[in-house]
């Protein structure tokens, strides 16, 4: 019997717009929603808008990799602890089309210096990873991303199958906010991780696009400083699109980081050549936003209020939701695990019930069972979890 082809994001948003029900729920797309399905501009944002509208005396800007400002901005919430110049000249910072951008750079990178190696993905991961890395050669492995228990990670299974992972091949891993499963490794965690890249010769590529959705921007960004002590080189893929909400800017970054400062020095050669040859030149406008709001401190500080909020809201979403779930009596049957963070959860349900949602209940998921639950209002959760009991 041949294998069913899964539904992608796209085609599930064309369904969607084609359904005529006036009750249905579009729980697919990655974005943060208000209660009232509004995807908000931030105030932080709307001023740096404004001031760049009244003083922007060019549209004519040539920097290939983003300008100096924008690159500063970027090590300074992925390394808030960098003090000194000699760790700075390590970080090469590379403005990207969104952390999509970002991976999809990688992958060329990584078949032009490791056309050999393999790029080993969490199971499961976001779906679109595949797709953007697909330009390197050495295909892919994968990993079980599974919990333990109802509060924390398996580990086990994870280095035990990267022990088939050899020495040069690329890892990679979620930050934080794991897409699609919500569940993160710890700190401690993390740190034997970067033991068991950096004894394996393994490179750590990092999706960083949900920075401060999880605890904080700088609590979030941990993690690499145990990475930077033990790794020879790694590598991570950021982006503004969720905690700064300026989706349709496309304002991401690749960062390098590299104790080998002449190897640098080659990768960022390679990489202007990779962007001189396919977009040319990256845009301006969001990472001006970008610029604008981190490099001052009062601008800098405003946001990290508004991004408080965000998150916040996304806790109290989860914890409703949860409640909710156990009023129906059905959070043990649809959810593994409790303790997560960011925008998703994954639900336990065979591919069955998930056309049942969308063909009979007008709610809209991923074939993998992962849900956005900042797409989903606290008003409308209980419409869900009656239509979870209908279709298990």
């Amino acid at each position: 019997m041949p294998t069913r082809t899964k539904t992608s994001i796209v085609q599930l948003l064309e369904r969607y717009n084609q359904d005529p029900r006036v009750d249905k729920l579009n729980l697919t797309v990655g974005v943060y929603t208000d209660e009232s399905g509004r995807c908000p501009i931030l105030d932080s944002v709307r001023e740096a808008e404004y001031f760049r509208v009244k003083n922007q005396a060019s549209k004519a800007s040539f920097n290939l990799a983003g300008t100096i400002e924008y690159q500063q901005a970027v090590r300074t919430i992925l390394f808030p602890t960098m003090i000194n110049r000699r760790e700075d000249s390590n970080v090469q910072v590379i403005q990207t089309l969104g952390a999509s951008g970002a991976l999809h750079l990688v992958g060329r990178l990584i078949n032009h210096y490791f056309p050999t190696a393999r790029i080993w993905l969490s199971s499961p991961t976001w779906e679109n990873h595949p797709a953007v890395l697909n330009s390197h050669m050495g295909g892919f492995g994968y990993y079980r991303y599974q919990p333990a228990n109802q509060e924390q990670l398996c580990m086990e299974t994870i280095f035990e199958d990267l022990q088939s992972a050899r020495p040069g091949d690329f890892v990679l891993l979620h930050a934080c906010c794991h897409n699609p499963t919500g569940i993160d490794p710890t700190l401690s965690q993390w740190e034997k991780f970067a033991d068991f890249c950096a004894e394996r010769k393994l490179i750590p590529l990092f999706d960083f696009a949900y920075q401060g959705f999880a605890h904080s921007l700088q609590k979030d960004a941990e993690l690499f400083i145990a990475f930077r002590e033990r790794l020879d080189m790694f590598l991570i893929c950021s982006s503004f699109s969720k905690n700064m909400g300026i989706y349709d800017e496309r304002t991401g970054a690749l960062t390098l980081i590299f104790k080998d400062t002449n190897k640098l020095e080659d990768w960022y050669k390679t990489i202007k050549i990779l962007i001189r040859s396919s977009y040319s030149m990256p845009p301006t406008h969001g990472s001006f936003i970008v610029s604008h709001i981190i490099n001052d401190t009062l601008r800098f500080a405003h946001w990290q209020q508004e991004l408080a909020g965000i998150r916040n809201d996304l806790q109290r979403r989860r914890s409703i939701l949860f409640s909710e779930m156990s009023k129906f009596g059905i959070i043990d049957k649809v959810l593994s695990y409790r303790q997560q963070q960011g925008m998703f959860l994954c639900l336990n349900l065979s591919q069955q019930e998930i056309d049942s949602l969308r063909d009979k209940q007008g709610i809209y998921i991923l074939d993998s069972g992962r849900m956005c639950i900042a797409s989903l209002s606290i008003a409308n959760m209980p419409r869900f979890c009656e239509a979870l009991m209908c279709v298990i």
